[in-house]
């Protein structure tokens, strides 16, 4: 899933149109706003610890599997071994639940992470055109590499400040 800036933007005007519980801001009774409460706030201030327990829960494993990924890469992997990083990646990925993450997570690290984890996509897309086309060698796609992997490096810098920022 990606989030460009637009989307990111689309985001944060509905977050700032929401009402205190996360639903269309109400010109109700001030207690029907509290009684419906199951907006990602909600749901992290139930968890022990709060907020950023909730951060740190739902959005940790994610960052340190995306961590690994850029580790294992920095001690060079075959294009099979990185594609089964990046599957494994995929999966703690999908075990996050953003409904459960407050909207200060998903901006501070969430995003940044995501963002991070399209960048490592895109290079095993590129990286596996590339070996499907015989005129390509892979010395001529490994600047386009680079470039993705140091661009997902400096995402992931982002995401693991605002999980340290946010989960501490």
């Amino acid at each position: 899933m990606r989030l460009s800036a637009v989307a990111t933007l689309g985001i944060v005007l509905v977050l700032s149109s929401c009402g205190s519980d996360g639903g269309p801001a109400s010109s109700g009774s001030p207690g029907a706003a509290s009684t419906t409460r199951t907006t990602a706030a909600a749901k992290a201030a139930s968890v022990p610890g709060g907020p950023r327990r909730a951060c740190r829960h739902e959005i940790g494993p994610f960052v340190a599997s995306l961590a690994a990924l850029r580790g294992d890469l920095a001690r060079g992997l075959s294009y099979d071994d990185y594609l089964a990083r990046v599957r494994g990646t995929r999966a703690a990925y999908a075990k996050v639940r953003p409904k459960r993450v407050p909207a200060g997570c998903l901006l501070a690290s969430g995003g940044p992470a995501e963002r991070a984890f399209n960048l490592y996509i895109d290079a095993a897309n590129a990286w596996g055109d590339c070996l499907a086309t015989v005129t390509c060698n892979t010395r001529s796609i490994e600047p386009r590499l680079q470039r993705k992997w140091t661009l997902a490096e400096h995402r992931l810098a982002l995401a693991q400040k605002g999980l340290k920022a946010r989960g501490s």
